[in-house]
């Protein structure tokens, strides 16, 4: 897997015992704080993922910004025939 180009300076290192781990922390990205958890893990997978071509900053901004009032599902919901 090719590394992350790391545009938002989110990757760290977790030191657990004498064992290492890469990190993307959610909280170099704002308004991740608000994101249902689901949605936290795919922003980290995004961090980790970020390329510039197929996983970009635009994206993770996007999923950060996500309002709820605006989804797709909420829309649809309220397009049914009752």
């Amino acid at each position: 897997m090719s590394k992350s180009i790391d545009s938002f300076s989110s990757r760290g290192t977790l030191e657990v015992g004498d064992q290492s781990y890469e990190i993307f922390r959610l909280s170099a990205v704002p308004g991740t704080e608000k994101l249902p958890y689901a949605l936290k893990v795919l922003a980290e997978n995004l961090l980790r993922t970020e390329d510039g071509a197929n996983i970009t900053t635009d994206h993770i901004n996007a999923l950060a910004n996500w309002d709820p009032r605006h989804s797709r599902a909420s829309r649809s919901s309220s397009l049914r025939r009752v």
